[in-house]
């Protein structure tokens, strides 16, 4: 077995094990929104955000036939579509996060709908799979990641509908499909990204359990394969607390909670924290090295063709 089968096969082990394939990029755009040189001038990229993202990028890696052309003139014009679409089902999205039943559909539909309000600014370089060097720079730019639509409310995707009812509080009620639509120059990046193991990276799912800022985090560091130094200003921005601090202490306190989480749950080595002063403080550590799950899931209808 060459290197290449070797590699394929741990792929395939890890992903039948529930690892999940996220896309790369969106980890550099958080870590440039904590170094400033990307704005977030409308919306929320937040935890829900990246779950939701997450969410695509797998659907994407693992049945890539989901991005498809949605517009005849595409075909007319153009090599390639000018629009990608995702549909992920309240079912599967709650399933991919790993949630029990905490998130009813007014909530799911909430947390959807408020991905297209995040509009990006600034210059962007992030890690792109069909780049020299697998970097790509976007300049000037001020866009969304994508946009929402839901397939029963919007006749354009009513093929996409799902024939299954809900349960429980919304008893007989429609499952809600949510679309997601990729046509701004990130977006396409994000989505051909997605498509391409060189642009993905394994995750353990067991992320999207954690503090909410623990789960900000890391998706902000985890595109890093050298050295990771933050400091206080950084982790701050980064998980959307407000800078500077009314009280410095206690915002230490919340960053090496943070931190312990992380590392007690396996994904960065132990932090070694430096600086005397409490507002010049700074800390140092690796994203550990993309591990296997070690447990399967008991559920293996999670492929999307297997969702009835």
């Amino acid at each position: 077995m060459n290197k290449m089968e070797r590699r394929d096969k741990k792929l395939r082990t890890a992903i039948e094990a529930g690892a999940r394939m996220v896309e790369m990029s969106s980890s550099k755009i958080a870590w440039d929104k904590g170094h400033d040189k990307v704005k977030v001038t409308s919306g929320k990229l937040d935890y829900r955000a990246y779950q939701v993202l997450d969410c695509a990028s797998d659907l994407i890696a693992q049945e890539h036939w989901f991005g498809t052309m949605i517009s005849d003139w595409d075909k007319a014009n153009t090599k390639e579509p000018e629009r990608f679409l995702v549909p992920i089902t309240y079912k599967r999205f709650l399933k991919f996060i790993g949630d029990k039943g905490s998130l009813n559909v007014k909530k799911v539909t909430e947390i959807f709908k408020a991905v297209p309000k995040i509009i990006l600014e600034g210059e962007m370089d992030i890690p792109y799979c069909l780049a020299d060097k697998n970097w790509l720079r976007i300049s000037q730019y001020m866009d969304n990641i994508c946009g929402i639509a839901v397939a029963h409310e919007d006749k354009e995707f009513g093929k996409h509908r799902s024939e299954r009812k809900l349960r429980g509080k919304g008893a007989g009620k429609e499952e809600p499909v949510f679309i997601l639509l990729f046509s701004s120059p990130y977006g396409l990046a994000f989505f051909r990204n997605a498509m391409n193991r060189k642009g993905t990276q394994l995750q353990d799912p067991k992320l999207y359990r954690l503090l909410p800022e623990a789960q900000e985090l890391f998706q902000a560091v985890r595109w890093k394969r050298d050295l990771i130094a933050l400091n206080t200003e950084q982790i701050s921005k980064i998980v959307g607390w407000i800078w500077p601090p009314k009280n410095f202490y206690d915002r230490i306190y919340r960053i090496r909670k943070l931190l312990k989480i992380l590392h007690e749950n396996g994904f960065i080595n132990k932090p070694t924290e430096h600086g005397k002063n409490v507002e010049k403080k700074a800390w140092v550590f690796y994203v550990r090295k993309r591990k296997l799950i070690v447990y399967r899931q008991n559920d293996n209808s999670l492929s999307p063709k297997n969702e009835k």
